[in-house]
């Protein structure tokens, strides 16, 4: 979360609509909504402009999860703490009436002295606006009737939020750098997201799937702001059986597509899974740069071979793993962090740049002349290659036949060009035109 913005939070009791509030709030759907109580597990938190002012607005767990499970400490007391650096408090309140813990709840946001208002959800009918005067006991003066479903008085609330904002911010710095950390559940994602912040964020647990959304935040490294979106644990399709795991892959998926680079969190006590693969898959289907981070390597017993050895035998079972950076971390003992962020920042420097038209031709004809081409030879001509983008990196190559350029051909390129323009650790998109035989014009092939 930017410090440089005003935080508002939502809070109330389980179920009462807070991650319904909050999608109407920043007109996406971001927070998971589901009937299931208790599925809000961390903050989530969104940058958002109302009338020119920019702020943040977070999503809380419901504050009545005492005693329900074992991660219901956990929970409260990381919702206890973002309260305490909030500038504004948005009480979320459901209709006919208050119900008891609603009281303790008001007790606990008086005693923080923040601007509240309070608002009473699910107000979709004249006969529930007449409940209205059943809140007025609880001694707030901003009350305000709401339907988040609806998108009923969602403009009234923002208008309010900003009156009440203690400074005005009227400018949002884009982050240097998106970075997702992706892996399988307990990998040790919000235990690395923890690290990169210095302060328990994000719910730590043994207990797989902890991490439902996924959760944004803001820090800056070396003067460069950095964005970690922390995202659930990606499981295989075949058991995503409720609408809570389904979710949970979805905003995964989503947040691997608006990153610019992707750290794959692999645990080094049990090693590649088939689920493992599966996610980057997801990963390379997005063609985002790639950092294989292996960690927990502190759990690892090892000497001076042990991290080359565990190289071969990951490539061995996943052959692409080969074309991106594999680093051993220990995001507990907050072990290589700092190579993390510099090789995120080195990736996505040389996803950006461009390679000018000659160079790009000069390497070309060099790679033909060595005469590695797999088994075409001479058969394989390349007139032309142009970048034609970047983040990925792409190149359309001219050709004589496109039928030549089978997978293997094209595979043998990718490697030479990363190798040669120095590209290691991204993924690279080559396009071949060649020309039709039949009529002369040319044809694409990807």
């Amino acid at each position: 979360m930017s410090a440089k913005l005003p935080v508002v939070s939502i809070v109330g009791r389980q179920n009462v609509g807070k991650s319904t509030l909050f999608n109407a709030l920043i007109k996406d759907k971001k927070s998971i909504v589901d009937s299931f109580p208790g599925l809000t597990r961390d903050v989530i938190s969104h940058t958002i402009v109302h009338d020119s002012v920019s702020f943040v607005i977070s999503d809380t767990p419901g504050l009545d999860l005492a005693g329900s499970s074992e991660l219901s400490e956990q929970i409260l007391d990381g919702a206890r703490k973002h309260l305490a650096r909030s500038s504004v408090i948005v009480l979320l309140l459901e209709s006919p009436g208050p119900e008891s813990f609603d009281f303790e709840l008001a007790n606990i946001v008086r005693k923080m002295a923040l601007p509240t208002i309070v608002a009473v959800n699910k107000m979709d009918s004249a006969e529930k606006m007449e409940n209205m005067s059943n809140f007025y006991e609880l001694g707030f003066t901003e009350i305000i009737p709401v339907s988040a479903l609806r998108r009923f008085n969602i403009s009234m609330m923002l208008d309010n939020i900003v009156r009440l904002l203690p400074a005005k911010k009227t400018a949002i710095a884009e982050p240097d750098l998106k970075i997702a950390v992706i892996g399988r559940p307990n990998s040790g994602k919000s235990t690395l997201l923890n690290s990169f912040m210095g302060y328990e964020r994000s719910v730590v647990s043994d207990i797989p799937g902890t991490t439902r959304d996924s959760v944004d935040e803001t820090f800056t490294y070396h003067s460069k702001t950095i964005q970690i979106i922390d995202t659930a644990g990606i499981r295989k399709k075949s058991k995503i059986t409720e609408n809570i795991e389904y979710y949970s892959f979805t905003r995964t998926v989503e947040s691997i597509n608006r990153c610019d680079v992707a750290i794959h969190l692999i645990d080094a006590t049990v090693g590649l899974t088939e689920n493992d693969k599966k996610i980057s898959d997801e990963i390379l289907k997005a063609k985002k740069p790639i950092i294989i981070a292996i960690n927990k390597w502190d759990a690892v017993e090892k000497d001076h071979k042990t991290f080359n050895e565990y190289k071969d035998k990951l490539i061995f079972k996943f052959y692409r793993a080969e074309d991106f950076p594999i680093i051993s971390v220990s995001a507990k003992n907050k072990q290589r962090i700092d190579k993390l962020l510099q090789t995120a920042f080195s990736l996505h420097e040389k996803a950006t740049k461009r390679i000018d038209t000659p160079t790009l031709n000069r390497v070309i004809s060099e790679l033909k002349s060595v005469g590695r081409i797999p088994q075409l030879g001479e058969k394989i001509r390349i007139y032309y290659a142009v970048q034609i983008n970047t983040v990925p990196p792409s190149f359309r190559f001219f050709v004589n036949n496109a039928e030549h350029f089978r997978k293997d051909v094209v595979r043998y390129f990718e490697k030479a060009l990363k190798e040669a323009l120095d590209l290691e650790g991204l993924p690279i998109v080559i396009q071949i035109e060649g020309k039709n035989r039949n009529d002369g014009r040319r044809k694409p092939k990807s």
